[in-house]
């Protein structure tokens, strides 16, 4: 321990006077670290929410393009038999009349 001979007493005055206004400060810390943590996680929950509807609103606009498509390939695949058999007539209508 210190001693108090010759002017010590100011000394451990001075240290615990030092001490205290560190656990002070470590207290503002632990708050504001506590805040941060507060907002940080916040942030995420709205980001993760985001995320959500996201994930939502892709998986519906694919499904609507996958049915466009499909719709489409029905389309085109009418068309592309009723032209086979419009040349398919045709070529028996050539050769008939040759």
């Amino acid at each position: 321990m210190a001693s108090r001979k010759g002017g010590g007493g100011k000394v451990v005055d001075l240290t615990v006077e030092i001490l205290r206004e560190i656990r002070d400060a470590l207290g503002g810390t632990n708050e504001r670290l506590e805040r941060l943590e507060k907002t940080t996680n916040d942030r995420f929950q709205r980001l993760e929410t985001r995320l959500e509807r996201l994930e939502v609103a892709t998986v519906k606009g694919f499904k609507d393009l996958r049915s466009r498509l499909d719709n489409l390939l029905d389309f085109a695949g009418e068309r592309y038999r009723d032209h086979e058999e419009r040349i398919r007539t045709l070529e028996q209508r050539v050769l008939r009349g040759q």
